[in-house]
Formats: structure tokens, sequence, C-alpha cells
């Protein structure tokens, strides 16, 4: 729901995790929303969202173990959100499920976190929780991957957005939310268009076939530009489809890239999903909606 007044961060006292508080606590500021932290208390697990299975490597006291943790939480919002009291959620278990289930009980608008951007063998070994949230909830979902502390300043607020149009389906309500946050920023938006070669179909003719695809991605940039309220420029990018928005997003330089889930939460879609490689990739912070 948009504007957001309810933002969920997650907590696990990362450096990463911290690098992003500053995007936070302006998210939170602009939007004067009712910011919430959720630490989970969990012993160390090898976990695999996709086919659901986790082996704890310890035994604990899930008691004593949340109790401590309540105590960073609390020191941890002092000193990062002074002058915010945000509410903290501590509890036992796997932070994907506290995350989920807070999500649901507590009307979350928006969630905040960082990833990691691990790869592929790396997040079925270990599992992402990232991946996880962005593939199974249906609330927007803020992530950053390569956030540098030190030019964070210089990214906020937000200046130049970029959205991403994919070919062939429905992106009204993509490009809406990219228009009310460029809106809420004051931020110039460009509707960017990836063509990738389909792989699938090698004896397609190159030429009729990019033809196709760029009068057609051409038309549906220009159909939604048209129905902005706003001035929105355009752009055709060429390749695989997490790099040529990573390109694009440098070129502009975007602050920040907007992002549909598409059919990315069907079974299995945390494999072929281009999501979360496009949030890995991504020099920016990316917004899922």
């Amino acid at each position: 729901m948009f504007p957001y007044r309810s933002i969920l961060f997650p907590v696990d006292f990362s450096s990463a995790n911290a690098a992003i508080v500053p995007y936070v606590r302006e998210m939170t500021e602009r939007f004067q929303a009712n910011l919430q932290l959720v630490r989970a208390c969990a012993p160390e697990v090898f976990y695999a969202a996709e086919f659901g299975w986790q082996i704890a490597t310890t035994s604990f006291n899930a008691g004593e173990l949340v109790k401590s943790e309540t105590a960073r939480l609390e020191k941890f919002a002092a000193e990062r959100f002074p002058g915010l009291e945000p509410s903290l959620i501590c509890k036992s278990g796997h932070a994907a499920a506290v995350i989920e289930d807070t999500v649901r009980k507590n009307g979350i608008d928006l969630i905040m976190l960082p990833t990691h951007g691990h790869g592929l063998f790396r997040r079925l070994l270990l599992g992402s929780i990232t991946a996880r949230l962005i593939h199974d909830l249906s609330c927007p979902v803020w992530t950053g991957c390569h956030i540098d502390p030190a030019s964070v300043r210089s990214h906020m607020p937000y200046h130049r957005m970029i959205c991403a149009v994919e070919p062939g389906m429905d992106n009204t309500h993509v490009v809406k939310a990219a228009e009310r946050m460029a809106v809420a920023y004051s931020a110039s938006l460009c509707l960017v268009s990836a063509l990738e070669w389909p792989a699938t179909d090698p004896t397609v003719d190159p030429g009729n076939y990019w033809d196709r695809m760029r009068s057609s991605a051409e038309n549906d940039l220009a159909v939604h530009s048209r129905s902005l309220q706003i001035h929105a420029t355009t752009q055709l990018v060429y390749g695989p489809i997490p790099h040529a928005l990573r390109d694009a997003a440098r070129q502009q330089p975007a602050d920040l890239l907007i992002v549909g889930r598409g059919e990315s939460q069907s079974a299995l879609s945390g494999l072929l999903s281009n999501l979360y490689a496009i949030v890995r990739e991504s020099p920016c912070p990316v917004l899922s909606v």
C-alpha cells in the first residue's frame, strides 16, 4: 500500500544491515511511517528455501537467546534510530519465517533489507532470506546489495529512478508504482525495457526477431510514458536482463531501480526467475513491487 505507513526492517547486526540504516530512516521519515525492527533468534542452520528443508547445527536455549537478542536490538535501535522510537520485535525461529509471520500479522507495507549478493550455489546451500521474501511475499521489498556507506548520503533522497518494463507483460502496476515514488521524491524517471535473445529458439531469424521485439517494446514504452502524469524518458537496452538493467542503472546513474515481480512467485521460481539476479547485479537499491 502506498504511501508506505508501516515499514519492517529485519536486523541481523551485520555490516550490510547497518549500511542501509540511512535509507530506512529516510524512508520512514519521508512517509511518516511506523518503523518496526524485527530480530529472529535461531540456531545456525543450513537452509534451502526452494526445497523447504533445514538442518540445525547446534542446540540452544530459546528463552535465553531471545532475552539476550532483545537487549542487543534495544541498543541497536537507540544507536541507529535516535528520536524515532521504532517498535521492536524479537522472536525465536528462522528469520524468513519470523519475517513472513510479522508481515502478515502487522500489516506491513514495505520490507527493507540488504542482500549479500551470493551466487546460486551458495544460495542453495545456505539459503537466502532475501530471495525467499521477494519470491514469497506480496508486499513491496526494498533491497540493497552493493551499498557503500561512504556514498550513501549522495544517493539520498533519490534523484534519478529507473523502472524496468518487461516486454510482452502487463506492467501497469509497476509503472504506476514508479510514478508514485518519483512524485514523492521529485525524482526523474526513466522507463527501461531489456531485450534478450531467446536461447531456447536458435532457429529464429535474428533480423526479424529484433525488429519485432524492438517495435513492440518501443510501442509499450510509449504507451506507458503517455499514461503518466509526469514526464518520463524511455530506453531500450540489450543483453541478459540482469546485466542490461545493471548497465542502464550505471549509465543514468540511478539511485533506485523499480521492478515488478512478474511470474517470479510461481513454484521453484527462485531457480528460474531473473529477479534475484537483478537484485544481485544492480548497482543501486532495488524496489520490487
